[in-house]
């Protein structure tokens, strides 16, 4: 390290991701049979600077249906390409709340994003919903840290 980069203070605000949040939330702690489950994705740009996030392409983020041993139940990875990666500018402030939702079966979460049908229903039980950001600020290799549902019920 040179004496300049020593010298350089630390500015929390330029590290990737700074002030950039994201959540995962279900409505409710408890389903019956068959009710459909609400999960609501935030992203949220807190901090004070105008970022730009790339992603890979159409999907700005995965989410993945957990069982209590962490197994992947459900998901809604897109299997469509697009053409090139995807931008967005994010203005200080910025907020987007996305709902999607679960029938409480096995397979794609979305089957129409994923072409295929959905599974049989899961097995009653504890499950929580991973959700995985997928955008990255231009030249940097840092990840966003995954967000977590809390743990809900199917009966």
């Amino acid at each position: 390290m040179s004496q300049d980069e020593a010298d350089r203070p630390f500015r929390i605000d330029l590290e990737p991701f700074a002030g950039f949040e994201t959540s995962v939330l279900v409505e409710r702690a408890a389903y019956a049979a068959g009710e459909t489950v609400r999960i609501t994705v935030t992203a949220h740009n807190a901090g004070d600077r105008f970022v730009e996030h790339h992603y890979p392409g159409w999907q700005r983020y995965v989410l993945s249906v957990r069982d209590e041993y962490h197994r992947v139940v459900a998901e809604d990875t897109v299997r469509r390409t697009s053409e090139g990666p995807a931008i967005d500018r994010w203005l200080p402030g910025q907020m987007l709340v996305s709902p999607t939702y679960w029938n409480q079966t096995a397979g794609p979460l979305v089957p129409g994003w994923a072409g295929e049908p959905p599974g049989p229903r899961v097995e009653p039980g504890r499950y929580r919903v991973r959700l995985s950001w997928l955008g990255r600020e231009p030249g940097v290799l840092a990840e966003l840290p995954d967000a977590w549902s809390r743990w809900f019920s199917l009966a």
